[in-house]
């Protein structure tokens, strides 16, 4: 079958591996997996959502995985969370996934359930989870790694649980028991929004990697927006991959915040995954590069090089990472000290010479 791409770039990472398997067959599958497809605070969804939904289509997917983070939500507004503008936002986002024409299943990120009003029309449209799909020789498990709010709770997401939190007992129990009964497929993949893998002392690695030990689990797949848009892992002969989309970011956040011209200088990403028989092969896919202008020379001249010799300029580039920071706060005390033991010093003196002068 002939898989067209348009304006889909070519795959940036080819990532294969086989693995022998006691199933017989040449079952064939393909997925998607997309993170992070959100708009902005101003209602919009994300700017280019129709060319990314476009070449999703064209990779023909049996079956399509969002991993979070699918719209702007209420996360800043009050509390609480008019529940009608929500069903609006997933309403019309709903809407525009139908053009993939396969079925499409999602966790959620912090900004689809930030409170108790989201998390309940997020269960309201989309169920509880953890939960199982099924398909072909292959079995997908979504969990939820978001900060979830106890009932009666008027809080809004802290800032503490952004990047997500440690999976509860639960959620634990559901994996162990799906890997007791994973001899009944080939393989196994996992999804959640954050990437609890990230760090090596995670307690991922301690609470639920092993339970994947002589497991046929393929991949573990987040859709987080940072620190990188695409990143890679491989451990215990699982493939922990990160993918996301950004939507346009101001030329003021670009100029005045270096993580975010760190992220905007990677190209936009989907993995499609394809699965024959015992094998399974990971492709990334490039989207936006040539339509979004986020690439251009000038872009670039306008984030980086404009008012260069500018006193706020050189500050912002001689003081643009954290240690950099602390080194000029530093530079700046003990200057600042300096010059206030130089004032002290000089009033005595003077003092002292008008004492002496008056006698």
């Amino acid at each position: 079958m002939t898989r067209g791409f348009s304006r889909c770039a070519a795959a940036a990472l080819l990532l294969a591996s086989g693995v022998p398997s006691a199933h017989g067959g040449d079952e064939r599958l393909r997925f998607v997996v997309l993170g992070h497809l959100r708009g902005d605070a101003n209602g919009e969804m994300l700017q280019n959502l129709g060319e990314v939904l476009e070449c999703v289509r064209r990779e023909e997917p049996d079956l399509v995985f969002l991993c979070g983070d699918l719209i702007w939500g209420d996360i800043d507004g009050p509390v609480p969370t008019d529940p009608a503008l929500l069903r609006a936002d997933w309403e019309r986002l709903d809407q525009a996934l139908l053009s993939i024409g396969a079925p499409v299943y999602r966790v959620p990120g912090n900004h689809d359930i930030c409170d108790v009003p989201s998390r309940d029309v997020w269960r309201e449209r989309y169920g509880v989870l953890p939960r199982e799909i099924s398909a072909g020789n292959a079995r997908f498990l979504l969990l939820d790694s978001s900060w979830r709010p106890p009932d009666g709770s008027t809080a809004k997401h802290p800032q503490h649980a952004i990047r997500g939190v440690p999976l509860d007992g639960a959620q634990l129990a559901f994996l162990r028991g799906e890997m007791e009964r994973a001899s009944e497929v080939q393989h196994l993949f996992v999804f959640m929004h954050h990437l609890l893998w990230w760090e090596d002392q995670a307690a991922w690695w301690k609470d639920a990697a092993p339970l994947f030990e002589g497991r046929p689990v393929r991949a573990v797949f987040s859709g987080d927006y940072g620190p990188l848009k695409f990143s890679h892992l491989e451990r215990g002969g699982v493939h922990y991959l990160q993918t996301s989309i950004e939507n346009e970011v101001s030329i003021p956040m670009l100029r005045g915040r270096e993580e975010s011209r760190l992220l905007s200088a990677q190209l936009d990403n989907y993995v499609v995954v394809d699965v024959e028989g015992p094998e399974v092969r990971y492709s990334v896919r490039a989207v936006g590069a040539l339509s979004t202008g986020k690439f251009s020379p000038a872009r670039y001249r306008d984030v980086h090089t404009y008012d260069r010799q500018s006193l706020g300029r050189k500050l912002m580039r001689r003081w643009s990472t954290s240690d950099r920071l602390l080194t000029g706060v530093l530079q700046l005390a003990a200057a600042s000290f300096a010059a206030g033991v130089l004032c002290v010093v000089s009033y005595l003196l003077a003092r002292r010479l008008f004492t002496r002068r008056r006698s």
